[in-house]
């Protein structure tokens, strides 16, 4: 098993379908559980090159910090919620024509839209953007090159078999006809998510022009830990789903050959983060990516025993297509209808 799967993938590969390339709104959704850097997030959303069209958050404000944002939308979701729960939430309220996706830990640069909507005017459906990488001390930036190494800017554009949610866009005419995020999965939805629509016959698409910035909010040991341990006991239920799109292994489903291999696995997925020339300079950062695949396997280990990993039920909301579409906004105006400054 591989902690971390190669997500170039050859559209060839699937049923291939493309849209028909029109003028595109485009709808932004940000889910949050009140984080102190979502400001920041909405900030960098506002001040586009190519405006959003409507701007939807989703999740808590105990604090009011939306307060400082009357043209963007909030949808308070009265407790916490997952991620996949606050993001389909969000989707199924927007009215765009595209939906873009980023997270509250993430500042996206200023041409961030119009990178991705040019990118669908040449035909793609769903596209990913580059993540710099961006923690505010080692153990954010370690976390960050141990999670999203495949994503950073240097790497080249092209087809891929998942993309990661915290820099997406998608027509959502594509997440009507295939569902929203499933929300079974409290960790690793993302990856479901996209290969569930690449497997539908949409090809996904990496642009890493279209960039954000991510500093995690995990900055203790104690952080990256829980974090990885989570996204393993998650990961490996998508990895014995899809085990054609992540070459997973039949002895995968072992609780002991996990944990056995496990030092052998962690080496193996860490010397391919670190083939790779831009991880050079941050050598500093090896022994916590090491041990983070350490920390996957273990809870994949423990996901496999509680039975977990084989759960194949699902919660996939359907997205219904809106009758009140937004009207398409000149891109060259410096703020939409729907979005006002602050």
């Amino acid at each position: 098993m591989r902690c971390c799967v190669s997500t170039k993938a050859d559209p060839a590969d699937y049923w291939v379908r493309r849209p028909i390339v029109m003028k595109n709104t485009i709808s932004v959704v940000i889910p949050t559980l009140g984080e102190e850097t979502l400001p920041r997030t909405v900030e960098a959303v506002l001040r586009q090159t190519r405006p959003a069209d409507e701007i939807i958050v989703v999740g808590r404000d105990q604090s009011g910090r939306m307060a400082r944002f009357p043209g963007v939308r909030f949808i308070d979701t009265g407790r916490p919620a997952s991620a996949a729960e606050a993001r389909n939430r969000g989707i199924a309220a927007t009215r765009g024509d595209i939906v873009a996706l980023t997270d509250s830990d993430c500042v996206p640069l200023p041409d961030w839209l119009a990178r991705h909507e040019e990118a669908h005017t040449t035909g793609q459906s769903v596209v990913g953007g580059g993540v710099e990488l961006s923690g505010t001390n080692y153990w954010a930036q370690a976390d960050n090159v141990a999670m999203f190494h495949d994503f950073v800017p240097r790497r080249p554009a092209g087809y891929r078999t998942l993309l990661a949610t915290l820099n997406l866009s998608i027509r959502r005419s594509v997440i009507e006809e295939v569902g929203g995020l499933d929300e079974t999965f409290p960790r690793a939805e993302d990856a479901e998510w996209t290969i569930r629509i690449c497997r539908a016959g949409w090809p996904i698409y990496f642009e890493p022009a279209a960039r954000v910035r991510h500093a995690p909010m995990r900055t203790r040991p104690s952080d990256v830990v829980r974090h990885w341990r989570k996204l393993g006991y998650s990961s490996i239920r998508v990895r014995l789903r899809y085990r054609q799109e992540f070459r997973t292994p039949r002895w995968a489903g072992s609780a002991f050959w996990v944990l056995v291999l496990s030092p052998l696995i962690a080496a193996r997925v860490t010397a391919g983060i670190y083939r790779q020339r831009w991880a050079w300079r941050a050598w500093k950062y090896l022994p916590v990516v090491y041990a983070s695949k350490i920390w996957f396997c273990q809870a994949a280990a423990e996901s496999i025993r509680s039975g977990y990993a084989f759960d194949r039920s699902q919660n996939i909301p359907h997205i219904a297509p809106r009758r009140d579409k937004l009207a398409h906004a000149d891109p060259a105006m410096a703020v939409s209808a729907r979005v006002t400054r602050p």
